[in-house]
């Protein structure tokens, strides 16, 4: 009998020698499995991605021939046929690498089918280019509806059907990795049971670490899911015997596995991205061929892009000129809260909307949390957690301005969609715009061709109506002539009659005037001569002196009146002396000024020119005559009189000899005296007038001064105003333009 040490070394050994075995085949098999499944996964994914480019390209290539065939401008239409070349080339360039690595038959044929259709698809488009180049945009639209449409939809089938073919044989090769891991699993637990079978007491002492590390390779190969790799556990085993390879060979394949799934995974992310992005893309191009103007494309625009972007509100501003300024003016809102926080229009440069367009750049805020103000943004106040404010740019400039705020970052693929939006809705809105321009004018013209014939029609109707009338019409322009002959008659009368009055006025005026003078003169001599002796008799001289002198003033004043409406007043224009001007005055009234114990000053300002070329003695009458009303209506406190130049192009008042005159003064009269009414300002400058009736009866007076005043000042080409208020007095001003000197003869 064998001792139990030669059992134990013999049973040691053929269990070392069975486990060796098993070890070197399992890892040849895994090994074998391995580079076989990483040769498989790597050429197969490269044909998906290289099958995935291709479409991608001529993807793009088609919307550019589209593009192409309804673009009018001729360098737009160069960038899309640089684009079509670039799109042609790299397609043609992925086929070419998928010929290279054919591998089948189907694949050839497949190959082949795409291969005669992008050839096909390349002849029509040479087609379109020769149509274009002619002119013809309706048949190259034609060839690229009727003909173009076939050979994409042949092209692209048979393209998804060798693309799926690849993908059967990923998913053919993943099943036969997992049959070959089945069978490895077998035979590690048939060999296993083997073992133990051979040396049950021996080996649990000989293989006690052994078989601890081959129950937890046991364990996680019986856990083994190929649809759930990433969330199995690996083998922690740091032998480097052979149990260690396996070990390794089953992480590395687990790895293996895993990477392909995500690789996997990112290929249909990246698909369902593209044609995410495509769907949207095509959505918007729809929408700019179907809206009618430039608020709907803006409405619908924020309706497709906001949602698609997880926006939580949108803004939309276009470029206007108002007042020659550059404008960006609100047009549409998606989810906007109200007028209350929302700007409705910036300037360049203005705000975040203004900056954006100033500098033809997107800008992108992050707002903070814990941040302790409020971002002010064309949307209003309020705490998003992004805003982003988009320009729309065209060749030359930025046509509008896309706001959108989110409650959640945008993500890599939001931005791709309004990256690639941009130019897209710049070229669109201009094309809006023209548009609705364009059906702006016919429907001008349009309504102009009806309001054109109506008016035909009317002038037809009128023209009858005209012919009926003519003959009336004459009759009347007779009997008008013959009215317009009597009124020139009656008019020549009453002018006549004018005129015959002011001469009379002004010839008795001059009659009265002459024996005034001699009673005056006679009164005078009697009241100064020393011989009379009678006191009574010089009494009544001075009293026959004093109402002649106020009758003589009132013949005078009826005298200038008359004359000036008669036009038989002459002016003489002469040098009078500024300077001199306060010294006469108060010769003239100083003596009144004490009588009734009034203040009285007279000034001349400093810019007031030495001498002023004008008729004196009528200057001198208006500012006489003005003084006299002051100190006739003034019963206490003070008269002033102020001479000040003034600007000729600025008088206040209507002066008929200010354009032609290059200097002008304004002699400024007040008093605190009893003032006048602003309801009778106008009256008191009327010939016979004063304010009212008690006016008349305190102060006496014919009511002729100022009327004289006011139509000396238009003789002498001036004007005059009036300004005062009751119980507190008055101030007239004469503005007097400087009369131009005689040119020597």
């Amino acid at each position: 009998m064998m001792s139990y040490r030669k059992r134990q070394l013999l049973g040691f050994g053929a269990i070392l020698f069975a486990l060796m075995i098993l070890l070197i085949a399992l890892a040849a098999m895994l090994d074998g499995v391995r580079q076989n499944l990483s040769e498989i996964m790597d050429e197969r994914y490269d044909k998906v991605s290289r099958s995935a480019a291709f479409r991608n390209n001529f993807s793009y290539l088609d919307s550019e021939v589209g593009y192409l065939i309804n673009e009018t401008d001729s360098t737009k239409a160069a960038a899309h046929i640089a684009q079509i070349d670039r799109r042609s080339q790299d397609a043609y360039s992925h086929l070419s690498y998928l010929q290279m690595h054919i591998g089948s038959d189907a694949n050839a044929r497949l190959l082949d089918s795409i291969q005669q259709g992008m050839d096909r698809y390349m002849n029509v488009l040479d087609r379109i280019n020769t149509a274009l180049d002619a002119g013809d945009s309706d048949a190259a639209a034609a060839l690229f509806v009727e003909e173009a449409q076939g050979v994409r939809t042949n092209l692209l089938r048979n393209l998804g059907e060798y693309t799926m073919l690849q993908e059967e044989k990923m998913q053919r090769a993943n099943r036969e990795a997992d049959a070959r891991f089945v069978d490895i699993l077998n035979v590690s637990a048939a060999s296993a049971l083997l073992i133990v079978l051979i040396g049950v007491a021996s080996a649990m002492w000989v293989i006690r670490g052994t078989g601890k590390n081959l129950r937890r390779i046991t364990d996680v190969m019986d856990r083994f899911d190929p649809g759930a790799v990433e969330r199995m556990s690996r083998l922690e085993i740091g032998t480097n015997d052979e149990i260690g390879n396996i070990a390794r060979g089953y992480n590395h394949m687990l790895n293996a596995l895993e990477e392909h799934n995500a690789r996997v995974r990112e290929f249909n992310r990246r698909n369902e991205d593209d044609n995410w992005l495509q769907t949207r893309l095509n959505e918007l191009v729809l929408l700019y061929h179907q809206v009618p103007s430039p608020s709907e494309l803006a409405r619908s625009f924020l309706s497709i892009v906001a949602p698609a972007v997880r926006a939580s509100s949108g803004l939309f501003y276009i470029r206007e000129t108002q007042g020659g300024e550059t404008m960006f003016v609100r047009l549409s809102a998606y989810a906007d809260e109200g007028p209350t926080d929302t700007a409705q229009k910036f300037r360049l440069g203005e705000g975040l909307v203004g900056q954006a367009a100033a500098d033809r750049r997107e800008i992108l805020i992050d707002v903070p949390d814990d941040y302790p103000g409020l971002i002010r943004s064309g949307g209003g106040s309020y705490k998003p957690k992004q805003v982003w404010i988009v320009p729309i740019e065209t060749d030359d400039r930025v046509e509008a301005v896309v706001e959108l705020s989110s409650l959640q970052p945008f993500s890599p693929l939001h931005r791709r969609l309004i990256e690639q939006m941009r130019s897209t809705l710049g070229i669109a809105l201009q094309s809006v715009s023209g548009r609705a321009e364009v059906e702006r004018l016919l429907s001008e013209a349009q309504t102009l061709t009806e309001e054109l014939r109506l008016q035909q029609e009317e002038l037809q109707s009128v023209n009858v109506q005209l012919k009926q009338q003519y003959g009336q019409a004459e009759e009347s322009r007779r009997e008008l002539l013959e009215a317009q002959r009597e009124l020139e008659s009656t008019a020549e009368e009453l002018r006549q009659s004018s005129q015959y009055k002011s001469e009379f006025l002004a010839n008795m005026s001059h009659e009265l005037r002459t024996p005034l003078n001699s009673i005056l003169i006679l009164s005078q001599l009697i009241a100064e001569n020393p011989d009379t002796g009678d006191s009574e008799k010089e009494n009544y001289a001075e009293i026959i002196h004093r109402s002649g002198q106020d009758l003589l003033e009132i013949v005078n004043d009826v005298l200038d009146l008359s004359k000036v409406e008669a036009g038989m007043l002459d002016v003489t224009r002469e040098t009078v002396s500024l300077r001199d001007f306060p010294e006469l005055v108060h010769y003239g009234f100083e003596a009144l000024a004490r009588q009734k114990n009034l203040e009285f000053e007279v000034s001349v300002a400093e810019d007031v020119p030495d001498f002023f070329y004008t008729d004196g003695k009528r200057f001198q009458q208006i500012v006489k005559n003005l003084l006299s009303n002051a100190f006739k209506f003034t019963p206490a406190g003070k008269v002033t009189c102020t001479i000040e130049k003034t600007d000729v192009r600025n008088l206040p008042c209507s002066a008929t000899g200010a354009p032609a005159a290059e200097s002008a003064i304004a002699v400024t009269v007040s008093d605190t005296g009893i003032g006048i009414a602003e309801d009778k300002r106008e009256m008191i400058f009327e010939a016979f007038r004063q304010a009212d009736g008690s006016t008349e009866r305190m102060y006496g007076g014919t009511g002729l001064g100022l009327s004289i005043c006011r139509e000396l000042s238009k003789l002498l080409g001036g004007c005059m105003t009036l300004e005062s208020t009751v119980g507190r007095g008055s101030t007239f001003t004469l503005f007097l333009p400087e009369m131009p000197e005689p040119s020597p003869e």
